[in-house]
């Protein structure tokens, strides 16, 4: 659990301060974050030649992320990947990976080039406004033993906007 807090810590202080092919800087995760609401953090990675779907799925199906953030308000994501990484695979993983969200939700997305990424692409997101700290809905029907206490694994702060 500790690797997952000082990853989650590292790749949220890289994504601001490191440049990209397509930054983010500290006013979109603040744009992100003062939504409000549960936020929720996924991560993935993959070699696989289907990169753009894989890492999406890696990201959505992490063992202690098993939360159900279909319409959440805000999301933000970046994608770090080799020279192999084209401009439409990074726009595909964006895309694939906010396609739950509510219609309307702002979403800001960047994308980083490292050589030591060659063959593989990894996917960070935040998304905020997540309505339910339960289990995604698949794991709920599916009979099989939830993960414990599943509101342990959310990241972020609840804020509640002042009217």
């Amino acid at each position: 659990m500790d690797q997952i807090i000082a990853e989650t810590v590292k790749g949220i202080s890289e994504t601001i301060t490191q440049p990209s092919l397509i930054n983010l800087d500290y006013a979109d995760m603040s744009t992100i974050m003062n939504q409000g609401g549960v936020a929720v953090m996924l991560v993935g990675e993959t070699q696989d030649k289907n990169k753009t779907q894989e890492v999406v799925n890696d990201a959505m199906n992490h063992p202690l992320l098993d939360v159900d953030y279909r319409g959440a308000s805000g999301g933000l994501v970046h994608i770090t990947g080799g020279p192999d990484l084209t401009l439409k695979e990074a726009e595909g993983i964006a895309n694939n990976i906010t396609e739950r969200l509510e219609a309307s939700a702002n979403v800001i997305w960047g994308a980083r080039i490292q050589d030591e990424y060659k063959g593989k692409v990894r996917v960070m997101a935040i998304m905020t406004g997540v309505q339910s700290t339960g289990p995604r809905p698949e794991h709920a029907k599916a009979g099989g033993p939830l993960p414990p206490e599943p509101q342990r694994w959310r990241v972020g702060v609840r804020r509640e906007r002042r009217r």
